[in-house]
């Protein structure tokens, strides 16, 4: 499952030349998950954005070509990117909203490494993320700093992201998302009804789940597009929220990263 927004308010053009090529690398990065595995994984792209695009301001020559092109770049100026992004997460996390998205994202290179300080400034006021320098040859302080640090950026709610680290790493990208919506019009909570939730193919849970039978306007395109409209902003300016389905249906989540 896959969720795009889609703004009714106005919005920068080269921000959503961004935003339409954030969702064409989200699309594509299911495609290959989905290809590769039947189990159950959750798939949070803006927040892999988030992580690459801060790497990729690192770099330079062929480093940098691969990653505009593993992320669908192409054609757009890599000096820009850390302001486009920036414009770009006020418009998907503002302050106050009704959306709670709470994400972290942490640049983690070894000890031998040197950090400039402008690198450290742009990762946190332009990707609001984080640099630290860690020594991964003592791997179990290394778990800890970086569940800390989801655990810091997710109010607890990402617990154990790492759970074993090679002590030869150099470089760590590490991302931990948690997100929740104020769905406009509400869902009935009454009509929720615990159903079976497949784990993977040996585990099944029950978990509350929501039925309700209506008409919904669909668009199709190898895909089925159901519009879930929420309430967003100080004022709660309606948008909606795109559901794309694919077969098969999984959830996957990018967390780590070397």
């Amino acid at each position: 499952v896959l969720l795009f927004p889609a703004s009714c308010e106005p919005m920068d053009s080269s921000v959503e030349v961004l935003t339409n090529r954030n969702a064409d690398f989200a699309a594509r990065l299911y495609r290959a998950i989905a290809s590769r595995t039947d189990d159950n994984v959750l798939l949070a792209p803006f927040t892999l954005s988030t992580g690459l695009l801060a790497l990729l301001s690192a770099t330079n020559g062929s480093t940098q070509d691969q990653l505009m092109q593993g992320l669908t770049l192409i054609g757009l100026d890599p000096q820009t990117l850390p302001d486009l992004f920036q414009n770009l997460r006020a418009i998907v996390l503002p302050e106050g909203g009704a959306t709670n998205l709470q994400q972290g994202m942490a640049i983690l290179p070894a000890q031998s490494y040197q950090v400039l300080p402008f690198y450290l400034d742009l990762v946190q006021t332009k990707f609001g993320g984080e640099v630290q320098n860690l020594a991964y040859t003592a791997t179990e302080e290394a778990i800890a700093t970086i569940n800390r640090l989801a655990q810091e950026r997710t109010s607890d709610r990402v617990e154990d992201l790492v759970t074993n680290l090679d002590p030869q790493t150099q470089l760590l990208i590490t991302t931990a998302a948690f997100y929740q919506t104020r769905f406009s019009p509400s869902f009935n909570s009454s009509l929720s009804q615990d159903e079976r939730f497949y784990v993977d193919r040996y585990h099944v849970v029950m978990v509350p789940m929501m039925f309700s039978s209506d008409k919904y306007f669909l668009a199709y395109d190898r895909s089925t597009l159901i519009p879930l409209h929420t309430a967003v902003g100080p004022s709660f300016l309606p948008y909606s929220l795109f559901i794309a389905f694919f077969p098969p249906i999984i959830f996957s989540f990018i967390h780590q990263h070397k």
